[in-house]
């Protein structure tokens, strides 16, 4: 993808989706006192965000973190709160 300054031109329902993803990634690694890095990787989330799964819900999404190099537990602990915020950009 590219750089996420530019993709308010290129795609704007891309970056609505980064910008949702990105809360929801961060206020779940305070829950869990952990850096958002060690959550999932920033890439990770920006590569899901500009492409997204056709249908989103946890099955796909998970997927596609787990096609993009994220751990078993990372695809756990991040799926819901992707899929929740995919969701509602996609509403």
């Amino acid at each position: 993808p590219p750089p996420p300054r530019a993709w308010a031109d290129k795609d704007p329902a891309a970056a609505a989706r980064l910008t949702a993803a990105r809360a929801a990634v961060t206020a779940l690694a305070e829950r869990l006192s952990m850096p958002q890095e060690n959550l999932i990787t920033p890439d990770t989330v920006r590569r899901v965000c500009w492409e997204p799964p056709a249908t989103v819900d946890a099955e796909s999404v998970g997927a596609a973190l787990a096609g993009h190099g994220a751990r078993p537990w990372q695809v756990e602990q991040v799926t819901p709160v992707l899929v929740a915020a995919l969701s509602r950009e996609a509403a």
